[in-house]
């Protein structure tokens, strides 16, 4: 009896061995079958834009070099009438209140031929009178719907440099209250031109349609075998002019938008659509709310990973082994990897973790990564030689992701879309140090998706630029 026991024993033993012999791989964790893809939140950008008054004066000159107002007037009921010309004779002032109101001091020269009737006879100066006035208006700025620049001025005071008076035929003549209402009659006249001049000198509608175009294209993020472009889908802007300080002009701009990388040079081209108009919403203090959305797929991230773990090998005293190839893919857990091995071992084993984010050195990486119980085991009856610790640290520095170039590159899309929105010759944007965080992620049968968050303060100054001469067509 105990002999019959000792042969049915050994044959056990025999089956099992043979069975692990066979038994060459490690049972592979489930995979993940969710498709989905995550809801973004909407990054927002709160930044000042400035524009010195210094600028704007200088334009407003260049555009009113001619006659300011040409007219024709009567000057009492015996048909006696002026001809005059009004033009400037030095450059204009402005004065900003720091708030949202200019103050126009122009100083004028007045030109005028007399028309008048003597005995019966019609006469006419031949040099011209000659006056020298000071015209102050005031204008209130604001931003339309369609961000136009809308000023609404008026007429303050009029000061008498130099009277026009005429002595014609030992008539004496003092055109001063004639001109005056003259001027009060044409007050329309002056202040379109002074407008326009204004709203053609800073043409805020044209350069927020660039911008709004031009920040919504893509800045490639590296020059790796996989291309990578940070991508702004704007969905909303708004801005309003604000009080700074009295030599300079400042807009507050508000920007929604979604951003993402994109491995597709031609989804990254997608066309935006056109300038919305401005909406009246409140505007936080200057900085920048962003979250990006990064779209990992396992077809690129393992196409990435073999190229350098299969040109791994392990010695362990006289034993050798290289790997073959690696699969990266989503478990329900996190992260799994398939790793299969040639050499003194023919097996594939598996190895787990979960996502994680290092906040020093700003990088996604592969948390509590190590191998699966199941193919710990199975390796331990095979090859108890086999040093675990070893593969681990040598394939977990490339499954991590540096995620600071994502956010670093923001001001470069604002720099980029100003730059080519002909914004400005000379500009600085500037973001203060980034608040990083790992926002969420999700993880999916064909990606890893994660959305990083970022804050920080945030400013553009455009020193030139909105007041560039028009070149001729």
């Amino acid at each position: 009896m105990h002999k019959g026991l000792s042969i049915i024993s050994v044959l056990l033993i025999g089956v099992i061995l043979f069975t692990t012999c066979k038994r060459k791989n490690s049972e592979a964790p489930a995979r993940i079958q969710l498709d989905s893809t995550l809801v973004v939140p909407v990054s927002q950008l709160n930044v000042s834009v400035y524009f010195p008054v210094k600028e704007l004066e200088n334009m407003v000159n260049e555009k009113l070099k001619a006659r300011i107002v040409e007219a024709h007037l009567a000057i009492n009921d015996k048909d006696d009438s002026v001809q005059l010309f009004i033009s400037r004779f030095q450059p204009i002032r402005l004065k900003y209140n720091g708030e949202q109101g200019i103050t126009y001091t122009v100083p004028v020269q007045v030109e005028g031929y007399l028309n008048s009737k003597v005995i019966g006879i019609r006469i006419r100066n031949k040099e011209p009178v000659q006056a020298k006035i000071i015209i102050t208006l005031f204008s209130n700025l604001y931003l339309d719907d369609h961000w136009n620049l809308a000023p609404q001025t008026e007429l303050k005071s009029i000061v008498w440099v130099d009277e026009p008076r005429l002595n014609i035929a030992g008539i004496k003549f003092n055109l001063k209250g004639p001109i005056e209402k003259m001027l009060e009659g044409h007050q329309d006249e002056m202040v379109t031109r002074l407008d326009e001049s204004a709203k053609d000198v800073i043409r805020i509608r044209q350069s927020m349609e660039k911008l709004w175009m031009d920040i919504q294209k893509p800045i490639r993020l590296n020059r790796n075998v996989v291309r990578v472009w940070l991508k702004a889908d704007a969905t909303d802007i708004d801005g309003r002019l604000s009080p700074v300080s009295k030599d300079t002009l400042m807009i507050e701009a508000r920007l929604a938008a979604q951003l993402f990388t994109v491995l597709d040079s031609t989804e990254a081209m997608t066309k935006p659509g056109k300038l919305p108009q401005r909406q009246r919403t409140s505007i936080n203090e200057p900085g920048v709310d962003a979250y990006v959305l990064v779209t990992m797929p396992f077809e690129k991230i393992n196409a990435v990973v073999n190229q350098v773990t299969d040109t791994m090998r392990f010695t362990f005293g006289g034993h050798s082994v290289r790997i073959q190839s690696t699969e990266l893919y989503g478990t329900t857990d996190g992260i799994a990897m398939g790793i299969k091995f040639k050499g003194d071992i023919n097996a594939t084993a598996y190895l787990r973790g979960t996502l994680g984010f290092d906040a020093a050195q700003k990088k996604i990486v592969i948390e509590d990564f190590r191998f699966d119980l199941d193919s710990e085991q199975h390796l331990l009856h095979v090859a108890n030689w086999f040093a675990h610790d070893q593969v681990v640290n040598r394939i977990g520095p490339y499954l991590s992701l540096s995620v600071e170039d994502l956010f670093t590159r923001i001001p470069e899309l604002i720099e980029k879309g100003v730059a080519q929105g002909k914004l400005g010759k000379k500009i600085n944007v500037y973001v203060d140090e980034w608040e990083l965080n790992f926002h969420t992620h999700l993880i999916t049968s064909n990606n890893i998706q994660l959305v990083l968050a970022a804050k920080a303060k945030a400013g553009v100054e455009l020193q030139k630029g909105l007041f560039d001469k028009k070149k001729p067509g």
